[in-house]
C-alpha cells in the first residue's frame, strides 16, 4: 500500500512554493546526440533518472526543477535529459551505469563518463550545489586515480568524499585511512570536524573515540550542541542496527548503558529511543507506545518533514502490529495532530486507526476531505483509487458493526 514506496527517499524537505515561470528545459534526443550537442557546447550532461511509479520523481519534476533559479542555472550550465529508464534508451543507460533506484540524479561528460551520482529526492537547495559541484568537474574514474595516486588534500578529500557518498560507495572505509594517516595533533581542526561529523559513524571508529576522550576540547571549539548533534547521530545509528538485527535484544539495553554513562545533551532522547526499538523487537507494544509519545512530547524534530514521516511510520506499525486498545487509543491520539498539516498520506493513517478505535462516522469524513484534497491536487504517494478503497472499506466495517448490534 501507499505507505510503503520503493523508491529511495531521502526525507525530501518540503519546499515553499512561490510563483515560478521557468523550469528545466529537457532535451529529447538520443543518447548519442546528446553526447554530441554536449561536445560541441562544451557543457556537462544533467540526467535525470525517473520511472513512472516513482513518486519522489515526481515531486523532483514538480518542485524543484520549476524553481527559477533551478532552472536558470541548469539551463545556461548543462545539456538536460530526463530518461524513463524503463522506456525507450533508458533500460540500457541503467545497465550501463548501475542504476537500480529512483530517483537518479547523473552528471557526465561529453564522453559519457561519470562526474558524479545522486541517489535519491533532494530539495532545490541540495539540487543546486550537486549542479555547482558537478559543473565542469573532474570525472569520478580521473579522481579515483587521484586518489589512489595519494592525494589526501583537505580540498581533493571533500570533492572525492562527496562524490563517493553520491553513490552510495563505503565512505566509512575511505575516511578511517584518512585519518590514519593524519596526525592527531589535526583532528581537532574545523575541516577534520567536517569530515568527522559527516562521515564517521560507529562508536567503535578510533576516531569517534578520539572524539569521545576529548569531548571538552571539541566543545569549546564546535560548542556543546554540535558534539552532541554528533554523538546523537552515531547513537542512533547504532540503535537502528541493533532493533533490525538478529543479535540479542539485550544488546539494546547495552547500548543505553553505555549511552548513559556519557554526558551530552541528547542522551536521554536516545535513551528513549532504545526503549522504543528495544520493545519494538521484543514485541511489548505498550512500552513501544509509551517511548513514542516520551519522543514525540518531549523530543521533538526540528525538521517537520522528517518528524512527519516519522510520526507515519510508528503510528503505522502500532496499527499493524496491535490489537491492543490502550496502543491504538495512543496511536490515534498521536496521528491526529497530522491534521493540521493536510498531508493525505498522514491524514488515511489517523482515519485507519479512528476506524479500529470504533469512530466510523469521524474516520469516513477525514477520508472525504483526502478525497476532496485529491480532485483538488493529485499527490504522488496516495491516489483517488487508494481513498476510493478506504471509503469502501471504512463503510463495510461500519455497516458490520451495526449489523452485528441488531438484536
Amino acid at each position: 500500500m501507499k505507505h510503503f514506496v520503493f523508491c529511495m527517499v531521502s526525507f525530501f524537505t518540503c519546499v515553499t512554493l512561490h510563483a515560478q515561470d521557468r523550469s528545466i528545459t529537457f532535451d529529447h534526443s538520443s543518447w548519442a546526440d546528446i553526447k554530441a550537442k554536449a561536445a560541441k557546447e562544451k557543457k556537462a550532461i544533467f540526467m535525470d533518472c525517473y520511472t513512472s511509479w516513482c513518486g519522489p520523481c515526481k515531486r523532483l519534476a514538480k518542485e524543484v526543477f520549476t524553481r527559477n533559479e533551478v532552472a536558470d542555472y541548469y539551463n545556461a550550465n548543462f545539456i538536460n535529459v530526463s530518461f524513463d529508464m524503463e522506456k525507450g534508451e533508458g533500460p540500457q543507460l541503467a545497465k550501463e551505469y548501475g542504476i537500480h533506484a529512483y530517483p537518479t540524479l547523473m552528471f557526465v561528460d561529453a564522453e559519457g563518463k561519470l562526474i558524479s551520482k545522486q541517489i535519491g529526492a533532494v530539495d532545490s537547495k541540495a539540487f543546486l550545489g550537486f549542479g555547482k559541484m558537478s559543473v565542469g568537474g573532474q570525472s569520478l574514474e580521473s579522481l579515483t586515480a587521484q586518489y589512489k595516486k595519494g592525494d589526501r588534500s583537505v580540498g581533493f578529500m571533500k570533492t572525492f568524499m562527496t562524490r563517493m557518498e553520491g553513490i552510495h560507495e563505503n565512505t566509512a572505509s575511505i575516511i578511517e585511512e584518512y585519518f590514519s594517516k593524519t596526525s592527531r595533533d589535526k583532528w581537532q581542526s574545523k575541516e577534520n570536524w567536517y569530515f568527522i561529523t559527516r562521515y564517521v559513524r560507529t562508536e567503535q571508529s578510533p576516531v569517534f573515540q578520539y572524539v569521545h576522550k576529548n569531548q571538552k576540547s571539541y566543545e569549546q571549539k564546535f560548542s556543546a550542541d554540535s558534539v552532541s548533534d554528533y554523538f546523537v547521530e552515531v547513537y542512533r545509528n547504532s540503535i537502528q542496527k541493533a532493533a533490525n538485527t538478529i543479535f540479542p535484544v539485550e544488546d539494546l539495553q547495552e547500548l543505553k548503558d553505555s549511552i548513559n554513562q556519557m554526558n551530552f545533551a541528547g542522551k536521554y532522547k536516545l535513551a528513549l529511543e532504545c526503549d522504543m526499538a528495544s520493545a519494538g523487537r521484543s514485541g511489548d507494544w505498550k512500552a513501544y507506545a509509551d517511548a513514542t509519545e516520551g519522543l514525540f512530547t518531549k523530543y521533538p524534530e526540528k525538521d517537520t518533514a522528517t518528524q512527519l514521516e516519522w510520526l507515519n511510520r510508528v503510528c503505522w506499525t502500532m496499527l499493524q502490529k496491535s490489537s491492543d486498545p490502550y496502543v491504538l487509543q495512543k496511536a490515534t491520539k498521536l496521528a491526529s495532530t497530522s491534521m493540521q498539516y493536510k498531508k493525505p498520506v498522514l491524514m488515511d493513517t489517523y482515519a485507519s486507526l479512528l476506524v479500529e478505535t470504533g469512530n466510523f462516522d469521524k474516520a469516513i469524513e477525514i477520508e472525504q476531505q483526502i478525497m476532496a484534497m485529491l480532485k483538488v491536487k493529485a499527490d504522488p504517494d496516495f491516489s483517488i483509487s487508494d481513498c476510493d478503497a478506504q471509503l469502501d472499506k471504512f463503510n463495510r466495517r461500519k455497516l458490520a458493526v451495526a449489523n452485528s448490534n441488531k438484536p
